[in-house]
């Protein structure tokens, strides 16, 4: 059964879309400005996008004020030609709207790497991100001769007018291919990075979420379609209103998801996710209390059995304690990489923007480990448990 009134559905997805978007502009100025004290380029081109996409979601409800959503039966003539007028208007913004979106994400692009090459590339980006949108632009001013032709075509019967088709899907075509090329452009960079191939692919999967607006885009071409052969444009316009909102904000939350990666990591962390359950660290408690080291007393003295004990025992008991010294220390480990994993996106990439450094993520973890839980005979486990680690440091206290 069709739906006779668009609206109330039009509504909703635009303003919950919309709050999407701007939410993730505030938490990327946020991450930046606040957090990690990393303000960029990109990020000033972010806070340039969050007045841009304003002003788009206000054309978006000037549309659907005028009745776009309803049948063209039930409106009057003037709030026909207000859609009509408007629709020039959108083409002109939307276009204005993707140019920013994009020339941030390529601004943010920058930071990855030092590479002449690829930073000459970025700039090759920019310039066909602006000269595809002038081309848009050229497209929709001159798409009729005279100009008021577009509005008022029974007046200019002998105006020229570049077809209908044409109009509507060459854009649409246009901004897909430069979305494509923003996409991949970066992959040969990442891929190049000292990290492991996991995380080079969650890095890639950040920036490729940009890859759902290229999928609402081709959804796009249906409605234009169906706007090109339909009289009935202010019912084919509530489902254009639809699937812009869609497509302008899942481009924007695209553009601002790297950015938060920092916010991301630190709730992660904070919920236990990343060092496990109580995730004892030895880094914390270089130096015991008494009550500590006597419980340490107790406890090794249980583990390892006392002087009656059988020497099959102390072997057993030995490699229990050596796994549990071990597991602990592995945790402190992996709670040492993810805090410093917490940072931005850059802290992936630290190497390439420092060449002076060593390329890629170098982790040391120092475990201190008091004499007064040793006991007699057992110097060889202590021995064992440096081969794990990058520094072992030893607290020679009496």
């Amino acid at each position: 059964m069709a739906i006779n009134n668009l609206q109330p559905i039009a509504y909703i997805v635009v303003s919950l879309a919309f709050a999407v978007g701007t939410s993730s502009i505030f938490l990327r100025l946020y991450c930046r400005a606040i957090l990690l004290r990393t303000f960029g380029w990109d990020d000033v081109a972010a806070v340039f996008l969050l007045l841009v996409n304003t002003m788009q979601q206000t054309i978006l409800y000037i549309f659907l004020h005028y009745g776009c959503g309803l049948h063209a039966a039930a409106l009057n003539k003037s709030q026909i030609y207000n859609i009509q007028k408007w629709l020039i208007v959108e083409e002109i913004f939307y276009m204005f709207t993707h140019w920013t979106i994009k020339t941030s994400f390529l601004f943010f692009y920058l930071r990855l790497s030092p590479d002449l090459t690829f930073r000459r590339l970025v700039y090759a980006t920019m310039a066909l991100n602006t000269m595809v949108t002038i081309t848009n632009w050229l497209l929709a001013l001159l798409q009729c001769i005279p100009f008021e032709a577009i509005l008022h075509p029974a007046d200019y019967p002998h105006a020229k007018c570049i077809e209908a088709d044409i109009v509507l899907m060459l854009p649409s075509g246009l901004n897909i291919i430069t979305d494509l090329a923003i996409l991949f452009l970066p992959i040969p960079t990442v891929l190049s990075l000292q990290m492991p191939f996991r995380r080079k692919m969650a890095v890639l999967g950040v920036i490729g979420f940009g890859a759902s607006a290229v999928i609402v885009a081709l959804c796009r071409f249906v409605v234009l379609k169906e706007l090109g052969s339909s009289d009935d444009i202010s019912y084919v316009l509530g489902n254009m209103v639809i699937v812009a909102a869609l497509e302008i904000q899942s481009a924007v939350v695209a553009v601002n998801l790297p950015a938060m990666k920092a916010l991301f990591s630190r709730v992660i962390d904070f919920s236990g996710y990343s060092g496990g359950s109580a995730g004892y660290k030895l880094s914390e408690n270089p130096h015991h209390s008494g009550a500590d080291l006597a419980n340490g007393r107790n406890h090794s003295s249980a583990v390892l059995g006392g002087s009656n004990s059988k020497g099959s025992h102390n072997r057993s008991a030995n490699r229990r304690l050596r796994k549990s010294i071990t597991g602990m220390a592995e945790r402190d480990l992996i709670t040492t990489v993810n805090e410093t994993m917490n940072g931005s996106e850059e802290d992936l990439i630290e190497g390439q923007q420092h060449p002076g450094k060593i390329d890629g993520i170098r982790v040391a973890t120092t475990v201190d480990v008091d004499n007064t839980l040793r006991q007699p005979g057992d110097a060889h486990l202590y021995g064992k448990l440096v081969s794990p680690y990058k520094s072992w440091k030893k607290d020679e206290r009496a």
